[in-house]
């Protein structure tokens, strides 16, 4: 196994490194860091990336709860990612139709996909074709993480905003 993502990019890539056209999906709801941190990645290898932007069923089917911004909600700040080219509706999970019929070289995802079990088939085809580039997760960041610190920190946020409601109202310093 290759540890650097950039050598592994070079070796599937051949030729086409620095001129690929690199495709990724995900919800990207709440967008962070890690996001951002794999469309960089995706544009140091190529020359154009396609993002596909899950739907609001499609994370339903297998996360079983909607995302907190809705599909056009997370469709408009991805478009606005100055690393992103084009961005589709994802309605499968590795989507190796839609992968093959918009001329990707390669599938850009981060590595916490790697180890997982049950694999969707998509994954498992981009695999054997050696159609995908396994890069570093944001190691203590993710989406997950973000709506779990919300739920925490939501009493301190109520407080604090009745706090500042009442001393704006009754003019306290």
């Amino acid at each position: 196994m290759v540890e650097n993502w950039r050598e592994e990019a070079k070796r599937i890539l051949k030729d086409k490194y620095g001129k690929a056209v690199v495709y990724t999906g995900g919800t990207f709801d709440l967008l962070h860091r890690g996001h951002i941190n794999i469309f960089k990645k995706a544009k140091e290898i190529g020359n154009y990336l396609i993002v596909a932007v899950s739907t609001n069923q499609l994370v339903r089917s297998y996360k079983g709860y909607d995302p907190i911004l809705n599909f056009r909600e997370r469709v408009a700040i991805v478009k606005a990612i100055k690393y992103v080219d084009k961005v589709v509706k994802q309605t499968k999970l590795f989507d190796v139709e839609q992968f093959k019929q918009l001329g990707a070289d390669v599938f850009i995802v981060g590595n916490d996909w790697k180890d997982k079990n049950n694999k969707p088939e998509g994954l498992k085809w981009l695999i054997k074709h050696d159609k995908v580039l396994f890069v570093p997760y944001t190691k203590g960041l993710s989406t997950t993480y973000i709506k779990r610190k919300i739920i925490k920190q939501s009493y301190e946020i109520i407080r604090a905003e009745a706090e500042r409601k009442l001393k704006e109202k009754y003019n306290i310093s």
